[in-house]
């Protein structure tokens, strides 16, 4: 008897050991990934416009990057080192520019307007980026050639590339700060983040000598804190709709890669509840006892199945199906899309729906199914009237613990949803090519720089996706408890 007791106090004392280790593990976990998120805290904010003198008649279709002679003036990672080929390119010469254009704008690399250097004077402007707190002015010089015939010209502007000035944490202004002497300029001042593109005419300058070519109309692109803070800032981007870390103007925005986990997610668990709960059913009221101690550990270990191998089972199979079946009906132009990730993601999922399903089924307490027998109901009625509405806290489980098992999950998603960041809007997003959570951070980690704002935004992304997954997980286990009968 005193050996049982000794037996009993270790064993209660290894469980509440592993239960604390186990415990602790998470707390470290999630503190891990909170401490590397910090990174992503320590960014820099670019932005760029490119502006263009034009004559009236240009055609508006074409885009101010079409212009050849357009210039440049961004702030961003690109204009750190000053080695950059665009910025050698002079401003334009009366000589190049004769028989080719007869307007042209070029920027003050370096300097003073009081005090400008030729040698300083570039058709573009790359300087580099700095914090949501900095700021910086760029000069813009735009003239005529002789050979200009008009009275006036148009000066359009754009943002550059990638840059959406909405997402801009800087006031951008664009100012004309000197006007040609002897003309009769309208004030400018424009606000660039509420009006990003546009134009607007002005009286022509023409510049007769190279050297009358800074005389002319001298423009102002100035960046000032919005006073947003840098964490602001980030956690604003943050939950935008675009991912694209790796352009010149960087976009963080979870919100495509959570929706499109969340959907694949979802759509797995309705592909996979049917089957599953019809055997789990199968299993706890019809399956002969032999029959059932053989089938339920075959199905649990079908959890066990690697996932890659079921990655490349939908790649060889699933996705020429759907190609063969729905695609060309909606336009799929790959069988690589959301919705064969996520009908691979359900088959992923049924072992664990069915393991959980039974054991709630089963526990349900003999006398209710006794008393539907009492009562004349069919093996059918005594299920959906007494039986199902009795496990509905275990079906639920069951259920919410399947989708915590998915959204997890890379390498499915990472070899079968195609791997395209892209915002799932419409029923078109089903047969798109997509990418979730934990596929990016697989994909893109590989290949980010250390300690840098895409790693922290890496582990921030992943922070995210652990801490889904402990609250299912948590309220599965739950909802587990809840549906155990006592007799």
């Amino acid at each position: 008897m005193r050996k049982g007791r000794v037996t009993d106090w270790i064993m209660e004392r290894l469980v509440a050991f592993c239960g604390v280790a186990i415990g602790l593990m998470v707390v470290g976990m999630f503190a891990y990934l909170s401490l590397e998120s910090r990174y992503a805290f320590d960014r820099k904010f670019p932005y760029g416009y490119r502006i263009a003198a034009q004559p009236v008649s240009a055609p508006r279709s074409e885009a101010v990057e079409m212009d050849p002679n357009a210039s440049v003036l961004t702030s961003h990672m690109d204009g750190m080192d000053g080695l950059d080929d665009k910025e050698s390119i002079p401003m334009p010469t009366l000589a190049e520019l004769q028989g080719v254009a007869t307007l042209a704008t070029g920027s003050l690399v370096e300097g003073e307007l009081a005090n400008i250097d030729p040698l300083m004077l570039a058709r573009d402007n790359w300087q580099s980026w700095h914090d949501a707190g900095g700021q910086r002015k760029f000069l813009l010089f735009a003239f005529a050639t002789p050979e200009h015939q008009d009275k006036s010209f148009v000066l359009r502007w754009e943002p550059d590339a990638a840059f959406d000035a909405d997402l801009s944490v800087h006031n951008l202004r664009l100012k004309l700060i000197k006007a040609p002497a002897g003309i009769d300029a309208p004030a400018v001042d424009i606000d660039l983040r509420t009006r990003p593109r546009g134009e607007i005419e002005l009286p022509a300058f023409i510049a007769k000598t190279d050297d009358e070519r800074t005389q002319g109309y001298v423009f102002e692109l100035e960046s000032t804190p919005t006073g947003i803070s840098a964490i602001g800032a980030t956690l604003r981007g943050f939950f935008k709709t675009e991912w694209a870390p790796t352009t010149q103007y960087p976009r963080y925005g979870l919100m495509p890669l959570l929706l499109s986990t969340v959907i694949i997610t979802i759509l797995a668990i309705l592909f996979a509840i049917g089957p599953a709960l019809l055997t789990a059913l199968y299993l706890s009221e019809f399956a002969p006892h032999r029959l059932r101690e053989w089938l339920k550990p075959i199905i649990e270990l079908l959890a066990s199945i690697p996932t890659v191998v079921l990655g490349y089972f939908g790649l060889m199979i699933v996705a020429p199906g759907l190609m063969a079946t729905v695609g060309r009906a909606f336009g799929m132009e790959s069988g690589r899309s959301l919705l064969t990730a996520a009908v691979v993601m359900g088959v992923l999922t049924i072992p664990t729906i069915v393991s959980i399903a039974e054991d709630g089924l089963r526990n349900i307490p003999r006398s209710l199914r006794d008393g539907a027998e009492a009562l004349g109901l069919t093996s059918g009625e005594s299920i959906r009237r007494v039986i199902l509405p009795a496990a509905k806290p275990a079906l639920y489980a069951a259920l919410l613990l399947g989708f915590a098992r998915a959204i997890g999950e890379t390498m499915i998603v990472w070899i079968l949803s195609g791997g395209t960041p892209a915002m799932p809007t419409g029923v078109d997003a089903l047969v798109a090519s997509t990418r979730g959570i934990a596929d990016t951070v697989g994909i893109e980690m590989a290949n980010v720089e250390f300690e840098q704002p895409h790693y922290g935004h890496l582990f921030l992304i992943g922070l995210v996706l652990f801490a889904i997954t402990i609250v299912c997980n948590l309220l599965g286990q739950r909802l587990a408890r809840r549906a155990a009968w006592r007799s």
